[in-house]
């Protein structure tokens, strides 16, 4: 497991109380501030006391100063780190049937957030990013998949077409995101093990990555439509793609 040197302010509400939840996601303390209501103050000072962990008061100028935020409720959770998953342990770990993005190029934290909570609603089994030209698990990214997070697998790596070849020699098979080729997603038969790679809205795949790939996908849209934002894609393939029994 990689774990990120930069701490981390996990805020909200929800982000905060999956934290707390999670089994690969270590917190170190929890902030609140004045503003939060006595019932929400005391179920989470209780979440903490059960990890073991300080729960610290102060007022909302001071809570704000210290997380750097304004948003969040006046609710916070500090993690030293982010803890990536290591491909090869990550790999060790999955089922005969399992499901995972692969993003190239997605830099914008709200969609990261976005892809990580459809792939916790589909019971994908991990998301896995390059870890140049993408964007890190943050504080915002932990707020926008709404504590997805704290439970999704995210494993960085050093070059995702190694990875891709990684992954085809665990049995996946690997499917390039297209916008006007590929299968029409409605009606694909997926195989047991499958990976979906997506690109950023503007510039796509890389070449490499993309010729890497054993074959693609589309969502036929309406006339005049050709793109949709890369975490409304990665919603749909979610759903489409979900293993029956595991989630919906």
């Amino acid at each position: 497991m990689n774990v990120t040197t930069t701490a981390i302010w996990v805020t909200g509400k929800h982000p905060v109380e999956e934290l707390l939840r999670s089994n690969t996601q270590e917190a170190r303390k929890v902030l609140l501030s004045d503003s939060v209501s006595p019932e929400v103050k005391a179920k989470i000072e209780r979440a903490a006391r059960e990890r073991g962990l300080p729960c610290l008061f102060c007022s909302k100028e001071e809570w704000e100063r210290r997380t750097g935020e304004r948003e969040g409720a006046g609710i916070a959770a500090e993690i030293a780190g982010f803890r990536y998953a290591d491909i090869e342990d990550w790999i060790n770990t999955l089922k005969d049937t399992s499901r995972v993005f692969l993003l190239d190029g997605v830099t914008d934290p709200q969609n990261l957030g976005a892809i990580l909570r459809s792939a916790r609603a589909f019971s994908f089994d991990g998301v896995m990013i390059p870890a140049d030209r993408s964007c890190p698990v943050t504080g915002a990214v932990f707020r926008a998949s709404a504590g997805a997070a704290a439970h999704v697998p995210v494993i960085q790596v050093k070059n995702l077409v190694r990875a891709i070849e990684r992954l085809q020699g665990s049995g996946f098979w690997v499917y390039a995101a297209q916008e006007r080729s590929g299968t029409d997603l409605a009606g694909f038969k997926p195989a047991k093990r499958m990976a979906v790679v997506l690109g950023s809205e503007e510039k796509g795949i890389r070449r490499l990555a993309l010729e890497k790939c054993d074959a693609a996908l589309r969502i036929v849209m309406a006339p005049g439509m050709d793109s949709l934002n890369v975490s409304v894609a990665a919603g749909i393939f979610a759903y489409a793609l979900a293993i029956p029994g595991e989630s919906r």
